[in-house]
């Protein structure tokens, strides 16, 4: 999320994807604007609204994400503390900080793609990160050498370390980050990107069923327990069939469209077009990013190709000597074609890899 670029006056309004209302009205879709769901009664196959109407349904879907993640810290209610849920988030951050001492807390995309967005017009920007390296679902190295990257641009990062209270001006407003590590930070403007919560609270209670970490548990289908009820996106965990993975929760946006486009088959009772491979990137200062697909859990050994800490690289991620995941870094395209490779179930092993001269797959996806 580019938030410098965003117009501080921009609404949802503005951004909506699709602005043509007749397109609704033609498919008989209505909106419920400015309202939450505050019960599901399965039985009856009622929804009750916030403000006080009751919906009838025949299938009911649910698409409710995340809600974000709050520091839970002495100071955590101060004034300019801010977590980026909405457009009209963004466009506070991206109004206050030009020459404002910014404070990044998390170092995972979130966290990285915002101290990128805002290090060109704030007067300082500073990473919290609670691992070793940032983003550490790729490994310390290449962590590292996103993190040379960014320091080369200005931005500073305080590593293996927590927030343990935040402290305040006469005004209100937070002004001292107070670390794990014994560090005073100063501070105008506090951002943070520490996750999300799976926002199902209103299905306690309802008979759907949820797991211990409130994600709801669908089947491949996107079936919940109840076989008329639905859950897709961010909120669910749901089987990954080419991994043998009985049930997992990614939080990236492509599988979230993917889940959408997929539970449209399902519902009109026509089989899917094939598996779901995840598949996400991200790009930092317009310059440099990581690309990435398949699923790297229970992954047993690595694989790269190229310079991790410099930003150029492939890394393969196997289980049994064959490859699960594919990330990157650089113009290499090889996690695109992976993704193909995935769906198409060819085998890619350790020896593949070993003999391969430039890392490029497309000859595999001509077969």
């Amino acid at each position: 999320m580019r938030l410098s670029a965003f117009n501080p006056s921009a609404t949802g309004e503005n951004i909506r994807l699709r602005k043509d209302d007749a397109f609704y009205e033609e498919r008989n879709v209505k909106f419920h604007l400015k309202t939450s769901v505050t019960e599901v009664k399965p039985n009856s196959r009622e929804v009750y609204l916030s403000n006080g109407d009751v919906i009838v349904y025949s299938k009911l879907v649910i698409a409710t994400g995340g809600n974000v993640r709050k520091l839970q810290v002495p100071g955590a209610d101060l004034k300019n503390i801010f977590y980026v849920r909405k457009v009209e988030d963004a466009n506070t951050i991206a109004s206050l900080h030009p020459g404002k001492n910014v404070v990044c807390v998390g170092s995972s995309f979130i966290g990285m793609e915002i101290a990128s967005s805002l290090t060109a017009n704030a007067a300082s920007v500073t990473v919290i990160s609670n691992s070793a390296e940032p983003l550490p679902v790729f490994g310390e190295d290449i962590g590292r050498g996103m993190r040379r990257k960014f320091e080369e641009k200005g931005v500073r990062f305080e590593l293996a370390t927590n927030v343990v209270s935040l402290r305040g001006n006469f005004d209100g407003e937070v002004d001292k980050v107070i670390l794990s590590n014994g560090k005073e930070l100063d501070v105008d403007l506090l951002v943070c990107g520490i996750g999300v919560t799976p926002a199902t609270e209103f299905l306690k209670g309802s008979g759907i069923a949820l797991d211990n970490r409130g994600f709801i548990v669908v089947d491949e289908k996107f079936r919940t327990n109840i076989s008329y009820i639905f859950a897709i996106g961010d909120a669910v965990t749901a089987p990954l069939p080419l991994w043998d993975i009985e049930s997992i929760n990614i939080q990236h946006f492509q599988t979230a469209q993917t889940h959408g486009q997929y539970l449209g088959y399902t519902i009109v009772g026509k089989p899917q077009p094939g598996p779901i491979v995840p598949y996400f990137w991200t790009l930092f200062f317009f310059a440099f990013g990581l690309k990435f697909s398949g699923c790297n859990q229970g992954s047993t050994k690595e694989y790269t190709h190229g310079d991790p800490e410099a930003g150029d690289f492939t890394r393969y991620f196997l289980k049994k000597d064959k490859v699960i995941a594919v990330a990157s870094g650089g113009p290499t395209s090889a996690p695109a074609q992976f993704a193909e490779i995935f769906k198409k179930g060819i085998e890619v092993t350790l020896k593949d890899l070993k003999n391969s001269k430039d890392h490029q797959w497309t000859h595999l996806l001509q077969q």
